[in-house]
């Protein structure tokens, strides 16, 4: 048994910036904040897109092809999923599937209205139809995160029952293994990609926020 590197500090940042910007989103929306909420949600969609780009070029845990499995595979190697490090078998489509909602929320919520003072972008460039379809599917989509997220925090709390290193490898990276060291790359390239995205939303919305704030 040794130590290796299971999570790259990209992969801990976006999970834990994830959760704190959802909470942000939640609350901004109940409380009538609106461009709070635009904030919250441009800085999101920032660090989502470059998680996903990090799943193509990032570190070996934290890439795609690492632990996405064909169904034919998941059931052909359930065993190897089950106790291979990262994201392996069905933990790997729940990632997926979270990332993918999230882009999801993140363009419906682009072409809403809340019928009182704000606009998303996109909401002058589709028909009424399709903006109420957005207004619903918006609101309706995060609930079935909110549901997605219960079932992740349940799976996280019998890993932590059964003290096999996981949970605690979100907060530090580490987990001890047999498994070789997976290749890792340096964080500083995610938190470019952040970064740049970041200024692409600045440069597209930062003045009409700035106006509405």
């Amino acid at each position: 048994m040794k130590v290796i590197q299971l999570w790259d500090k990209a992969i801990r940042i976006y999970h834990w910036s994830q959760l704190l910007l959802l909470v942000g989103l939640w609350f901004s929306a109940e409380q009538g904040y609106l461009v709070l909420h635009q904030l919250f949600a441009y800085s999101l969609a920032a660090l989502l897109i470059s998680r996903i780009l990090w799943g193509f070029v990032g570190s070996e845990t934290a890439r795609f092809s690492h632990f996405l499995q064909s169904p034919l595979q998941l059931v052909q190697m359930w065993n190897k999923a089950k106790h291979g490090i990262g994201h392996r078998g069905l933990s790997g489509y729940m990632s997926l599937t979270l990332m993918l909602l999230l882009a999801l929320q993140f363009i419906s919520g682009l072409m809403t209205t809340d019928d009182v003072m704000t606009e998303g972008p996109l909401y002058s460039a589709v028909s009424s139809d399709w903006s109420s379809f957005a207004s619903w599917f918006h609101h309706n989509n995060f609930n079935l995160l909110l549901a997605l997220i219960a079932v992740h925090v349940v799976a996280a709390l019998v890993h932590g029952f059964k003290k096999d290193g996981v949970l605690g490898a979100m907060l530090h990276g580490k987990l001890q293994t047999e498994v070789q060291q997976p290749k890792v790359k340096s964080t500083g390239w995610y938190l470019l990609l952040v970064l740049v995205f970041a200024g692409i939303f600045a440069l597209w919305q930062g003045v009409s926020l700035y106006q509405q704030w």
